[in-house]
């Protein structure tokens, strides 16, 4: 009851705030060549992803959570991402993610990356592995520490090529716990971001804190999104002691198994359980769009042009069929590797995979980064032209820009959950949305610290209990039997305070409409 007590705690604190990745690098400097020889730069086919540190010639040592990136190598032996030879800097990778790890709020955020061959150590060479604890670190209240990475300088901000560091005061657990308003995972340690403008913010996860000098003693994990440039709750980091018996193991064996034992089975059934409560009670997260909450089930014969947006483990996305020969979803339903979409059921428990799935090859509009800056939209290439009939039919675009009217009554569908908490549904639900005017959507969710995003537009979750939540991003906003939106994030979901967010459709007519006349993703 102990365990499942903090558990309970661990969900109010983590829910107050929105949690963001760690460590854009807040009013920091460029390091010193030759300086932080251990830091590694973790990244998938598109670049730099997270931040890492090497700790043995064979592992490099960054937080669980990175692999939602799908990291794939590794680079070392320099400062400057634009000075990288992949001969020799770059090492492919093998995960070994911490069994134990379900997500941040419940701890456990680190992973080893196992290198294909040998870091090229040398006294006078540019590659150096950093020391980790032996034992639990005792660490003084306000001492002094490191943080370094390759993010964004300020929130919102491009990200640096220069690696930067900041100086960071360690905080005791128990004020850490008092900012963050409850417990924080067990497994924490806390310095920067508090009563200081310095400190990470989102973007580069996995870099190691370093404190007395020479000792990687945390993992940068998660701190306070909404405020990155004057955090007010500490910054959190995975504490690299508190996992030595797992790190020892992997490093002598040299290989990524080794037996899941370290955690009690009470205690593993208590994480569990935190990971579905998270969900529950969270009502402070931003959240990828489309639970419908309060909704109805939608007659067989209406919302013909709805589409579920599947990969290889079931329904991930909502989206909406425009052509014989493409979908509409958002851009950030692409991290779930989509694989086909399914038309024509309302039910995704009556599915004939021979004439309803299809396909799909992605065509992500070229300017996405992260629903957060916006342009979260996606088109999806059918593998063959949909069978239009009584049960499937295309929905119509705008012509034009959108003009809506304040509190004009729209609609938006899902096969998300029905309540927060709650398990997704296999009958599509739909629910009746006002609009909201944009600028007051703006001026809401600025006082909450966000500035949204261009190109949107805003229905419900504002002094009501319609809406969306998670589960089910991608789907139509309808307005006048036209898509005018797409279900991009909201903030929280049975009682919302701030609109929900979606991509305007009509900001992105030219980009669509010559994609459907050349029926191929390329501009």
């Amino acid at each position: 009851m102990h365990v499942l007590h903090k558990v309970l705690l661990l969900l109010v604190l983590t829910c107050l705030k929105q949690n963001a990745f760690g460590s854009e690098i807040i009013n920091g400097k460029k390091a010193k060549k030759k300086s932080m020889q251990y830091m590694a730069s973790v990244q998938n086919n598109e670049g730099h992803v997270c931040g890492g540190f090497l700790v043995s010639e064979d592992f490099v040592m960054t937080a669980a959570h990175c692999d939602e990136k799908n990291p794939t190598s590794v680079v070392l032996g320099t400062n400057n991402l634009k000075m990288v030879d992949s001969n020799t800097m770059r090492y492919s990778i093998k995960k070994c993610k911490h069994p134990n790890y379900t997500g941040v709020a419940s701890g456990n955020d680190i992973m080893l990356l196992k290198l294909s061959r040998k870091a090229r150590l040398g006294k006078n060479g540019k590659i150096k592995p950093i020391e980790i604890p032996s034992h639990q670190t005792k660490l003084k209240k306000h001492q002094k520490c490191t943080v370094a990475g390759w993010g964004a300088t300020e929130t919102y901000g491009l990200t640096v090529d220069e690696l930067q560091v900041v100086n960071v005061p360690f905080i005791n657990l128990e004020t850490c716990q008092e900012a963050w308003r409850g417990q924080l995972p067990a497994t924490a340690i806390c310095a920067g971001g508090y009563d200081t403008k310095q400190g990470f913010c989102q973007g580069d996860s996995g870099g190691p804190l370093v404190c007395n000098g020479k000792l990687a003693v945390g993992i940068a994990s998660f701190n306070n999104n909404n405020t990155c440039d004057y955090p007010d709750v500490p910054n959190v980091y995975t504490d690299i002691a508190k996992f030595l018996p797992w790190i020892q193991d992997i490093l002598k064996k040299k290989q990524c198994y080794i037996q899941q034992a370290e955690f009690p089975a009470k205690m593993m059934q208590a994480l569990h359980i935190l990971t579905l409560l998270y969900a529950l009670t969270c009502l402070g997260q931003n959240a990828h769009g489309g639970e419908i909450i309060n909704g109805k089930k939608v007659p067989n014969d209406l919302m013909l042009f709805m589409a579920s947006v599947q990969s290889s483990d079931g329904h991930v996305c909502g989206g909406f069929l425009v052509s014989e020969d493409f979908v509409v979803t958002a851009a950030h339903c692409d991290k779930a590797n989509p694989t086909s979409v399914v038309l024509g059921t309302h039910n995704l428990k009556k599915i004939n995979n021979a004439t309803m799935r299809y396909s799909v090859s992605r065509c992500k509009y070229p300017q996405f980064k992260d629903s957060k800056f916006g342009d979260d939209i996606m088109l999806l290439k059918l593998s063959k032209k949909a069978q239009l009939n009584n049960r499937v039919q295309p929905i119509r675009l705008p012509k034009g820009e959108n003009k809506l009217r304040d509190k004009a009554k729209c609609r938006v569908a899902g096969w998300g959950r029905t309540k927060t908490g709650g398990e997704s549904v296999n009958d599509l639900q739909e629910v009746d949305v006002p609009v909201v005017n944009l600028e007051e959507c703006k001026r809401k969710w600025r006082v909450m610290g966000r500035k949204l995003p261009k190109n949107v537009t805003c229905t419900g979750g504002s002094g009501i209990k319609k809406g969306f939540c998670k589960g089910d991003s991608g789907g139509p906003l309808v307005c006048g039997g036209m898509a005018v939106g797409v279900v991009s994030f909201n903030l929280n979901c049975d009682y919302p305070n701030l609109p929900n967010v979606y991509t305007d459709t009509s900001k992105y007519l030219q980009w669509i409409n010559k994609i459907l006349k050349q029926k191929h993703c390329k501009t």
